[in-house]
């Protein structure tokens, strides 16, 4: 499924050409993405296309944009595909990307992060946020210098936000419980592993998934939440708790990362064929684990996708174009549909 976009008009390149100052050569090779044209020159053009497409007021600027990414760190191999992404879509030309890692789940250090912003010449902040007060009041504050801030993954209820790039996180659990419910069919207990309560994504998986199994499922129990902190050493430590401390344990639901954590104390107890178990993020480990069957189903989201319409809506804010960005879908990986299937 393709971005969600304005609708076009069909523009001449001469058009392009006039608007944006340059010859009709220039903007062929623009165009058609050759060599020998200044990253300003070819930004300038770029945004004359497309304020000739949608009709809207071109904003000119003498540089790229400069956007700043927040991205947690040793989050696990689909956040570092995701920063590798921002920089693949940082070379277009219109732009230039700076992926900062900040200590997860600190949220005073990302407060600190994006309020340094307003002194570094940053045009846009995407970051994936952290539920907390400073964290509020750092976005408030950069609102008051013009720099716009886009959630990414998790975000925030926050009218200063210009948006969020993600999944519905409640539908994504809504839909691992149903599945959880679907596989075992039996009474018995169900584990929810939380990265902790930081991330508004996190809260929404589990209640989508409680309310799921609730509904629909109410044979299998829910108990009570167990946090690995998105941690790899962490989540084995709780898995291990958990599966010692559950006699008539039937799956396990990982709403966050750590999954590796997760399989290595399957595997040490010797019930990966006892127990369903969900994640999310397809990465090479997780694709491993489903063709191994040490897991059963991973609710995955478009990393590729995610960095392209980060920029996207980033970029067509400053420009004050209209773009409107699509809820990233939410995709079922098992190993019998996994063929073909990308990361991104």
């Amino acid at each position: 499924m393709s971005p969600a976009t304005t609708l076009k008009r069909r523009v001449k390149m001469r058009e392009i050409a006039h608007l944006a100052g340059v010859g009709p050569a220039t903007v062929d090779r623009v165009l058609n993405n050759r060599k020998h044209v200044s990253v300003t020159t070819r930004q300038r053009v770029m945004q004359a296309k497309q304020a000739l497409e949608t009709g809207a007021q071109i904003v000119t600027s003498a540089r790229p944009w400069r956007l700043k990414v927040f991205l947690p760190d040793n989050a696990g191999p689909s956040t570092e595909f995701l920063a590798a992404c921002f920089q693949e879509f940082g070379s277009k030309g219109n732009a230039t990307i700076e992926c900062v890692f900040t200590k997860k789940m600190e949220a005073g250090l990302l407060s600190r992060k994006l309020r340094a912003c307003a002194g570094q010449g940053i045009d846009a902040v995407a970051f994936q946020a952290l539920e907390d007060p400073l964290v509020h009041d750092a976005v408030a504050a950069l609102a008051a210098h013009d720099i716009p801030a886009l959630g990414l993954i998790s975000g925030l209820v926050s009218a200063n936000l210009i948006g969020l790039i993600g999944i519905d996180n409640r539908a994504a659990g809504r839909t691992a419980g149903y599945l959880m419910g679907r596989f075992t069919k039996q009474a018995g207990t169900v584990a929810v592993i939380s990265g902790g309560q930081h991330y508004r994504a996190h809260e929404e998986r589990e209640i989508g998934f409680r309310s799921c199994l609730q509904q629909n499922f109410p044979a299998a129990t829910v108990v009570g939440t167990y946090c690995g902190y998105d941690d790899i050493e962490q989540t084995y430590e709780q898995t291990l708790r958990v599966i010692e401390a559950q006699n008539n344990l039937i799956g396990i639901y990982n709403v966050g990362a750590g999954n590796e954590g997760l399989i290595r104390a399957l595997k040490k107890t010797g019930v990966t064929d006892e127990i369903i178990t969900i994640g999310h993020n397809l990465s090479a480990r997780t694709k491993q684990y489903l063709l191994e069957g040490s897991m059963d189903i991973v609710m995955h989201q478009n990393m590729r996708r995610a960095a392209s319409q980060a920029v996207t809506s980033m970029i067509a804010h400053l420009e004050n174009r209209p773009f409107v960005a699509d809820i990233l879908p939410v995709e079922v990986i098992t190993r019998e549909n996994i063929s073909g299937i990308t990361f991104g």
